[in-house]
Parts: structure tokens; C-alpha cells; sequence
């Protein structure tokens, strides 16, 4: 490799460097990815907050009561933590693939919390999203987010 061609490299990495910090900022605001993850710097500016996953298996439009396999549950706990690294570039649409394959339901209501703070009451609050899937007539899963709420 030539002295020319080292030094564009080396100079790619300080702009790469250089830039990040409010790039990972800006994802952190825009898509919610964890601020503590993907060498960011912008975890100096937040606590480590969780994320929660629920599902809530429903029959002509109705929640039913039914215990959630193991199987179900851990995946829920696996999209949880890819969902709070990743942000919304993690879709719960496979979380309720999964679901529906697995229960004897019609659809799946998927409910994420995700707590942030702040910046204007330096306060801890939360928001929920509730995503409602079913499968079409193809067996593919189809649905949306229908309801953000912020919760105290």
C-alpha cells in the first residue's frame, strides 16, 4: 500500500472518528437506538433505561387468557434486548410471526415501553407503542403500530 494511500485511510478514520459522536447522537434521537451501545458517546448523557416487551394474544378482536409458552417468552426477552439496542430498526412483525405460529389466536397485540429521560423535566418518563398483527389469507403477517401513549 503506497504513503498516499495510507494516509486517505488514516485521515477516512480521524473524519470517521471525528463525525460519529453526533451521527450515534442523532440515532439515539431519531430511532431510539441505546445511547450505552454501538460505541456511542452519547451514553455520557443518559442512564441505562430498559425496554419492555408484552404480548397479549387476541380471538375475534378480543384479548383471551392464555399462559405464553417458554418458547414465546424468550423470544420476547430476545427482541426486548435487540429492541433496546437497535431501536426501531428491530420490527416486532417477526416477534409476532413467531406468535401467531405458535398460539391459538386470531392476532397478537405487541406492547413495547421504552423509558427515556427528559431533557425538559430531567425526569424519567416512558413511552408505550402497541403494534396489532394477524395473518392474511397468504399466512403472512400483517399489521401496524395503532396507539402511542407517554406513560408517568
Amino acid at each position: 500500500m503506497s504513503f498516499a494511500a495510507k494516509r486517505r485511510l488514516v485521515l477516512a478514520f480521524l473524519v470517521f472518528i471525528a463525525v460519529w459522536p453526533l451521527a450515534h447522537r442523532l440515532l439515539v434521537a431519531a430511532v431510539e437506538i441505546d445511547p450505552w451501545r454501538l460505541g456511542g458517546w452519547a451514553m455520557y448523557c443518559t442512564p441505562k433505561l430498559r425496554v419492555e416487551v408484552a404480548l397479549v394474544p387476541e380471538r375475534a378482536g378480543r384479548p383471551i387468557d392464555l399462559d405464553l409458552p417458554r418458547p414465546i417468552r424468550e423470544a420476547a426477552n430476545r427482541f426486548a434486548e435487540r429492541r433496546a439496542a437497535l431501536g426501531r430498526f428491530m420490527d416486532p412483525s417477526e416477534l409476532a410471526r413467531e406468535a401467531l405460529g405458535r398460539l391459538d389466536a386470531d392476532s397478537v397485540v405487541v406492547t413495547i415501553q421504552r423509558d427515556r429521560l427528559d431533557p425538559q423535566t430531567n425526569r424519567i418518563v416512558g413511552k408505550r407503542e402497541y403494534f396489532r398483527y394477524s395473518l392474511d389469507e397468504r399466512g403472512r403477517v400483517t399489521g401496524s403500530r395503532f396507539s402511542v401513549r407517554d406513560v408517568p
